[in-house]
């Protein structure tokens, strides 16, 4: 497909009507990228938004999960949100009153915040997100 239709139809699931002006900023920012890829790359990240395929819950069930969500419109119905809360159940959840469809964006101060709660168990681990300070226990 052109270009010009493939931007359009992504630009077709943002918010028309008044929003928040951070939920504002993120969707220009994202249209700003959006039209600096060619039709080449934005085909194929389509491509692999579409596929139909999914990460089997139980295989990653000693992984510890959370779950992003924005208690405002965005791109995931419903129905979709339920079933990944069904896929899984153990996942911790972390909500936002609002945010849009890029809450890491608009709301990164809360979704920063919840990062750092999820990766808190790993602190002082081998796989740490900070730097590994190696102890006697290693």
């Amino acid at each position: 497909m052109p270009s010009l239709v493939l931007k359009k139809m992504v630009m077709g699931n943002f918010d028309k009507g008044l929003v928040d002006p951070s939920i504002c900023d993120s969707i220009d920012f994202l249209v700003e990228k959006l039209d600096g890829l060619t039709q080449a790359e934005l085909a194929s990240r389509l491509t692999l938004n579409c596929m139909n395929c999914y990460v089997e819950p139980q295989k990653i069930q000693q992984i510890p999960i959370t779950i992003m969500d924005v208690f405002d419109d965005c791109a995931l119905s419903h129905s979709v949100r339920e079933e990944l809360y069904k896929c899984y159940p153990e996942a911790k959840r972390a909500h936002l009153k609002s945010g849009g469809n890029f809450p890491y964006l608009s709301r990164c101060d809360e979704v920063d915040i919840f990062i750092k709660i999820h990766l808190q168990p790993f602190d002082n681990k081998k796989y740490s997100a900070k730097e590994y300070v190696k102890t006697e226990e290693d």
